[in-house]
């Protein structure tokens, strides 16, 4: 009999320890759900004051004066061939080195603004078609050259709307203004929100400089329209774009070619680490003042943005 009370109270104790635990384990489970309640409340908090944070820094930006930034690519190939029978030039080879710059610098004001912006891009090549022999090849030869800059200034209307003025210069490196154009006119610009900024002046004097024969320099009025959209998308993704044309408001006389123009400039950029990535450039450009046919140009290589 006393061996059975033994076991029971032994039971009894056992069950009470088993509640006990439970009970434990509950309220540890109830204070970690009101843990987890306080701390996403901080988080949300912590989420409200960042954002605070980054609107008063945007603004003491834009207070402070001028805002600068800096793309740079180059891109470098290498290619050889030695005794490659399937090849036209079995003993050969081939360099080709690009360099791209897009830079911006900014004055941003609460009823003002002073936007300018720069791309260049510079491609050489070098061949030896065969590398056997005692020529030498022909040596880095520019194949690619392009300049385009831009000044903006405007005061501001509206929250969208803008007077402004523009001069752009759209011409080569190599050889400057041989071809090349010059625009200098004014009326509005569109700035929907901080990526676009769009240029539309009804009042604009292109000057279009030749290097045809029997082409001669001409200018003439007409109207310009200019669009630069910049964006940066989530996973390190970037876009900037500039798309500029020249509409005439009279023709031209025969055998002088037409003074309509467009040209669109991309520039895709994938971040990696430390401000190093993937650079490809792309550029389309139609002028038959220049040449009859549509002009194009892509470049890829390693970029470095500042």
């Amino acid at each position: 009999m006393k061996f059975n009370f033994t076991l029971i109270a032994m039971i009894l104790t056992c069950m009470t320890l088993s509640l006990t635990a439970q009970e434990s384990v509950m309220e540890l489970k109830e204070k970690k759900a009101e843990i987890e309640a306080k701390q996403a409340e901080l988080l949300e908090q912590a989420e409200a004051y960042q954002g605070e944070i980054d609107g008063i820094t945007s603004e003491l930006e834009i207070l402070g004066g001028w805002q600068t930034g800096l793309l740079g690519s180059v891109g470098f190939n290498l290619g050889t061939q030695s005794k490659w029978a399937g090849s036209a030039n079995p003993n050969s080879s081939t360099s080709n080195l690009g360099i791209g710059l897009n830079g911006f610098a900014n004055n941003i004001k609460e009823g003002s603004f002073w936007r300018n912006k720069g791309i260049i891009t510079l491609g050489w090549q070098q061949v030896d078609p065969d590398t056997k022999d005692d020529a030498v090849g022909t040596g880095f030869d520019l194949n690619t050259d392009l300049l385009n800059l831009s000044s903006l200034y405007g005061k501001n209307i509206s929250d969208k709307w803008a007077l402004s003025g523009l001069g752009e210069l759209n011409s080569s490196v190599g050889n400057f203004l041989s071809p090349g154009t010059v625009d200098i006119g004014v009326g509005l610009t569109w700035n929907p929100n901080s990526d676009l900024v769009v240029v539309i002046h009804p009042i604009n004097y292109h000057i279009a400089f030749s290097d045809v024969e029997g082409v001669s320099s001409e200018g003439a009025l007409g109207a310009k329209i200019r669009a630069d959209y910049t964006h940066e998308f989530p996973g390190g993704l970037g876009w900037s774009s500039t798309f500029t044309t020249f509409v005439p408001y009279s023709s031209a006389e025969a055998p002088q070619p037409t003074l309509f123009e467009y040209t669109w400039l991309n520039t895709l950029t994938y971040n990696l680490a430390g401000g190093i990535g993937v650079n490809l450039g792309l550029g389309l450009r139609n002028a038959e003042f220049e040449s009859t046919d549509t002009q194009t140009y892509y470049n890829l290589g390693l970029s470095y943005s500042l």
